[in-house]
C-alpha cells in the first residue's frame, strides 16, 4: 500500500533585507493513511540567499496539525526575518 502526500503551499512570503533575500512557505499536507488519521499537518520552509549568493534551507516538516498556530508561527518568522539557522530555535522556545 502506498502512502500518496500532497504538500501544498498555503502562504509564501519574500522579504529583501541589506542585500540578503529571504523565502518564507507554509505547507499543508495531507496523507490518507490511518498514521496520519486524516488530518492536514502543517510545515514551514525558510529560504536564504545571503549578500554573496550562498543559499541555505531549513523546513520544519509536520510540526502543527492547528491551522491558527501554524499561521501565526508563520507570521512571526516572517516578521521578525527568521534565517534557517533560527528556525529550529524559534520552534523549540515555541513548543516549549
Amino acid at each position: 500500500m502506498s502512502e500518496k502526500l500532497c504538500d501544498r503551499v498555503l502562504r509564501k512570503e519574500e522579504r529583501f533585507d541589506e542585500g540578503n533575500s529571504y523565502s518564507y512557505e507554509l505547507l499543508m499536507r495531507e496523507g490518507d493513511t490511518v498514521a496520519d488519521f486524516k488530518l492536514p499537518l502543517y510545515s514551514i520552509r525558510v529560504d536564504m540567499t545571503d549578500t554573496d549568493g550562498h543559499r541555505r534551507q531549513a523546513d520544519a516538516r509536520d510540526v502543527f496539525s492547528n491551522a491558527e498556530k501554524a499561521i501565526a508561527f508563520f507570521d512571526k518568522i516572517v516578521r521578525n526575518l527568521a534565517t534557517p539557522i533560527d528556525l529550529a530555535y524559534i520552534l523549540e522556545d515555541e513548543m516549549a
